[in-house]
């Protein structure tokens, strides 16, 4: 009886992106290509993100919208029924900084937050409960989801902290 010693390569399945990770991603993409001036590209991660049903959460992010449509020469999507979907903080951080917000989130209901981030590997995204327990941690945190449902209705310290050495850009979101 023969036998055959070679071993039959193995296939790895993609993981597969969750919208909240493909959310910061499409954000950090749109800033990229905002900056380069690829209109095309721009116009393509616009749309993207405004399947998602994101909504700015400031006047900030409104402006930073408001300048990539208008580089883009895409309009604002009408809207109709009620305002749904996840919401987005952007901004920059120089290299050692962090920045905190703390968010009431609801007993029960599933939570997703991950970050968009230029460059990719210079983030860390940490939350914590208001009693300091550390919930999630992703470091890097580009594009990479934070997801889970709080026992208690309670308030959250979500942190991003850039590890770079200069400074860089971030979109922060939540649903």
């Amino acid at each position: 009886m023969e036998t055959n010693d070679a071993v039959a390569p193995t296939a790895i399945a993609p993981t597969a992106v969750t919208p909240t990770e493909r959310l910061a991603n499409d954000l950090a993409g749109a800033d990229l290509a905002f900056e380069k001036g690829d209109k095309d590209a721009l116009a393509l991660r616009l749309r993207s993100i405004e399947l998602a049903g994101a909504k700015p959460s400031s006047a900030h992010e409104k402006s930073i919208l408001r300048s990539w449509r208008d580089s883009a020469m895409v309009s604002e999507p009408s809207m109709r029924g009620r305002v749904l979907g996840p919401a987005y903080y952007s901004g920059s951080l120089a290299a050692g900084a962090r920045i905190s917000t703390e968010q009431v989130l609801l007993g029960g209901k599933a939570v997703s937050i991950a970050a968009g981030t230029a460059p990719k590997d210079s983030f860390r995204l940490r939350i914590a409960r208001g009693d300091g327990k550390v919930i999630c941690e992703r470091s890097p945190a580009h594009a990479r989801e934070c997801r889970f449902v709080p026992t208690y209705t309670q308030r959250y310290r979500i942190e991003l902290y850039n590890a770079g050495v200069k400074d860089a850009r971030y979109h922060l979101v939540l649903d």
